[in-house]
């Protein structure tokens, strides 16, 4: 074997093994629901550098079988080669005829003219000169289709791909995607100089360009075979193909960022809404029911309880303004959120008698008082209150109670139970949790805490709500 045949080997085996890699890469991309125009055709590229690499491959088969080693006859390697290679052009052709279409949105029929090129060439040199009326010369026939394949098909492919990753330039220095943006430039570069070599300089043959500018005149006036540019731009095309598509990769992450951007700000937004409903909405309907409790005192001529009351419901409104404040500055740090349990309970008890006059009994069962952080402070006071503006609101109840006891495991159990009209439990869970935010909150921040809330009511039965968790700060 020559030394320049084994080079040739080698050269052609590493040519086709870098337009295998590409269609790998490309193949293995990750391109659903993609926005970028290159991700709906770029199958077809895949498909030119996998059928490329196996016209490759033929090569050097053909060249092993020169010295005797026959992996196949002479003429089943000639017609693997040019169905190959015609094939690997045909989906260049397509590639770039869907991607320029694609990229200007304009005469979509256009898509179907390699397809007719292609049945065209099929028909002429595979149907007619080779199974119905063979020459006699399967190298003159190999010569003369492979030609025509890349005059057909090849050049006229590599200008349009090379034109369409020109067309997606704006759209990738629009996004600021700078990597990506010199390795299209580099590709559209590859892929013209790969039209010109492969496209234009073919065997020898009888016919114009090809009796004029072949693979033995360009190596008299160049010195050096036509294959080291067609693999050196070949392998410059994979490369620079190889990084473009990274933009899926890219365009992926970005689409995971801005999916937990969502997340995050629907949780916040949830978190917003929750406090809304569970602080400020109920601090302004508790200063309501004060106001309505002063307005009956002063029907009865209790003037200085009615001032009394309505001096809270001022002090309320003000806490309520400043808690507004906090939550805007995303502070929400209130004092009553923290410290011992039965401090936050009392508290509670206190403001429920301001705006009701429903008894309500507290009963304690704890032999210490639990302390808890400021976040479970904060669940604990929203959840209880929740529970008792619901006694007052919805519950028509003559009587109240809080229990506070130990549960098992550790746990701490607070109960808020009424003699209330109840309600269909049932029919609440199929509501959904438009029905009674309210609960759907409570039952959030047990969950928010580590915590469980059971629900017991039935209609006319009043309701027993029962919160079961585990403090985070020692006993007090």
């Amino acid at each position: 074997m020559s030394i320049f045949n084994s080079k040739m080997i080698v050269l052609y085996f590493a040519y086709g093994l870098a337009f295998f890699t590409m269609a790998l890469v490309i193949a293995f991309q990750v391109r659903k629901n993609s926005s970028f125009v290159l991700a709906k055709p770029i199958w077809m590229l895949a498909g030119f550098g996998l059928f490329q690499a196996c016209a490759e491959w033929v090569k050097v088969t053909k060249l092993l079988n020169m010295y005797g080693i026959d992996l196949l006859s002479i003429t089943a390697l000639h017609l693997a080669d040019v169905l190959t290679i015609g094939i690997s052009f045909l989906f260049l052709f397509l590639f770039g005829v869907h991607l320029v279409v694609d990229s200007l949105k304009k005469h979509p029929y256009l898509k179907f003219v390699p397809l007719f090129i292609g049945l065209g060439w099929t028909a002429k040199f595979i149907v007619l000169d080779f199974m119905l009326f063979p020459g006699d010369s399967f190298k003159i026939w190999a010569a003369r289709s492979t030609a025509w394949a890349r005059y057909l098909m090849a050049f006229p492919g590599a200008v349009l791909v090379s034109t369409g990753l020109l067309l997606q330039l704006p759209e990738l220095r629009k996004l600021d995607l700078k990597s990506a943006y010199y390795n299209c430039q580099g590709a559209a570069f590859a892929f013209a100089a790969y039209g010109f070599f492969s496209g234009l300089v073919t065997f020898p043959v009888d016919f114009w360009p090809g009796s004029v500018l072949n693979t033995e005149s360009f190596w008299r006036s160049t010195g050096l075979p036509v294959q080291i540019f067609r693999a050196s731009f070949g392998l410059l095309m994979a490369f620079t193909v190889i990084k473009t598509v990274n933009i899926f990769n890219v365009e992926q992450q970005k689409r995971l960022e801005e999916a937990e951007r969502l997340r995050v700000l629907m949780a916040e937004r949830d978190r917003f809404s929750r406090d809304l409903h569970d602080g400020i909405i109920q601090s302004i309907y508790g200063a309501g029911l004060i106001i309505d409790a002063s307005q009956a005192m002063l029907d009865k001529g209790e003037w200085e309880k009615a001032c009394g009351h309505l001096a809270d419901a001022k002090t309320k409104l003000n806490q309520t303004i400043a808690q507004l404040r906090d939550y805007i500055r995303d502070l929400q740090k209130g004092h009553e959120t923290r410290g011992h349990l039965k401090q936050i309970l009392q508290r509670l008890i206190h403001e429920f008698h301001k705006f009701s006059m429903i008894p309500i009994d507290f009963v304690d069962k704890l032999a210490m008082d639990p302390v808890l952080s400021p976040e479970q402070g904060k669940h604990v006071y929203h959840l209880i209150q929740e529970a008792l503006f619901n006694v007052v609101k919805h519950a028509r109840a003559t009587r109240a109670g809080i229990i506070v006891e130990e549960g098992q495991n550790q746990e701490i159990r607070v109960q808020v139970s009424d003699n209330g009209t109840g309600f269909d439990l049932e029919q609440w869970q199929a509501a959904g949790s438009e029905a009674h935010k309210g609960l759907v909150n409570m039952m959030f921040r047990a969950q928010q805490i580590g915590g469980r809330l059971a629900i017991e009511t039935n209609i006319g039965q009043g309701t027993k709500i029962t919160l079961a968790f585990r403090a985070d700060g020692r006993q007090g």
